[in-house]
């Protein structure tokens, strides 16, 4: 963790997150949301249970939203869509012996997060038996890394996705920073930059972020020594203010560089994301139209093997 003082020192890096927080529409009530099948997709869910944000967290999951727009939504037709889309797109075999879907949710409130997640995972329960599916919704497991690092930085599991969601969507945000902000305010950046356009497409992401660490590494030791100087009064303070506001800018134009260089790769790579969806479309739509013709004649054996899978009670 970087000191406080070192913290503030890029606060023109963090601007605008209070700008975002400031303008957005999302509310402490809001519930950040992950679907991970595979593909994997996060939502922002509203108190009226709309869908105010979707977005993918994978390659597969930006084939699957490719053609989608979700906002505005029911999150129960919103679920019912996703389901229902994977399978087309072939993500989903609907003959399998058995498909889980994880579920993770949470909010400022965390007894609205439970809320959630038990809704979500009824709605998933509710697409899959409709289409006459051995397929259930689980909570979501993260790996023992994974835990003991939510666990060092005295987060929960995730509270930690959604930071790292949040770095993804903004890349000006530092993690210290972030782990240090509330729920509402990671979905206000989140929601907010991928309304802006601001995201790196997942194919691209690791090279982004390792070019970014390269440009921070570069420029964020010579703003800290700086300042540092002129704390201590070292030298003309005048001079050495003037060097670091140009370093400064100098640090911000290049970033801004580097972002418009991988967004433009980006929109090249969701236009073959929409080419993919629709090729996968056409091979395993038909397959999942056999499956429900075939299902309608067995479909009172079916429901009882599902509802027994899925744990449900007949009335």
């Amino acid at each position: 963790m970087k000191s406080f003082k070192f913290v503030l020192s890029f606060v023109f890096l963090f601007a605008a997150i209070f700008a975002i927080i400031g303008c957005t529409e999302v509310s402490a009530n809001d519930t950040y949301v992950t679907l991970d099948i595979n593909p994997s997709v996060e939502l922002i869910v509203n108190r009226r249970d709309k869908v105010i944000y979707a977005n993918a967290l994978n390659e597969d999951g930006e084939v699957l939203l490719a053609e989608l727009d979700l906002i505005g939504m029911d999150v129960e037709d919103a679920i019912d869509l996703i389901i229902e889309t994977a399978t087309h797109l072939g993500y989903i075999d609907p003959d399998a012996e058995e498909t889980y879907v994880s579920v993770s949710a949470i909010s400022k409130d965390t007894a609205i997060g439970d809320q959630v997640r038990e809704r979500i995972k009824e709605h998933i329960n509710n697409a899959f038996a409709k289409r006459y599916m051995m397929g259930k919704a689980q909570d979501k497991a993260f790996t023992p890394e994974f835990l003991a690092e939510a666990e060092s930085y005295g987060v929960t599991p995730g509270f930690l996705f959604m930071v790292k969601s949040a770095l993804i969507a903004d890349d000006e945000l530092l993690l210290e920073d972030a782990l240090l902000l509330t729920p509402e305010e990671l979905q206000a950046i989140i929601k907010t930059a991928k309304a802006e356009m601001r995201e790196v497409s997942q194919a691209l992401k690791e090279e982004f972020f390792a070019a970014r660490e390269l440009l921070f590494d570069e420029y964020l030791p010579q703003i800290q020594a700086l300042e540092e100087a002129i704390e201590l009064g070292e030298g003309d303070i005048e001079a050495l203010t003037a060097e670091l506001d140009a370093l400064k800018l100098e640090f911000k134009e290049a970033l801004d560089a580097l972002r418009t260089e991988f967004h433009t790769e980006t929109e090249a790579i969701r236009a073959q994301m929409k080419e993919i969806h629709q090729e996968r479309k056409e091979i395993f739509e038909p397959i999942m139209n056999q499956h429900m013709e075939t299902m309608q004649e067995r479909r009172e054996e079916m429901q009882e093997k599902i509802d027994e899978f899925q744990g449900r009670k007949r009335p």
